[in-house]
């Protein structure tokens, strides 16, 4: 999916009456820059950025709508991870009991 993220933009604008020049200045930009944005298929994430905290719109949603990120396989790993922790833990303190009785033997 091709998102025309300059349309977005605009809509947004309309949505919430902010006017080309209003976002320009908000933005510290030209009144011109603003009319060129809404042409824009792609701009660099710190210009969506910025125009994100300023029209207060996550317009980052709209690349990531369609990502899938399985994690499964990773998720499975970091409870194992837990897990082998958790028996690392309980080995320690084990050792560290072992290694008390050791010591009291040798001062006996």
């Amino acid at each position: 999916m091709s998102v025309q993220i300059g349309v977005i933009i605009k809509k947004v604008m309309e949505d919430k009456r902010i006017s080309p020049s209003e976002l320009a200045s908000r933005l510290g930009v030209h009144p011109g820059s603003i009319s060129r944005i809404f042409n824009y298929k792609h701009m660099h994430s710190s210009l969506l950025q910025k125009i994100s905290q300023v029209l207060g719109h996550d317009f980052f949603k709209y690349f990531t709508q369609d990502i899938r990120v399985e994690r499964p396989e990773s998720e499975k790993q970091i409870e194992e991870f837990k897990k082998e922790i958790e028996q690392l833990r309980k080995e320690n303190g084990y050792l560290k009991q072992i290694n008390e009785l050791l010591n009291k033997t040798n001062k006996t």
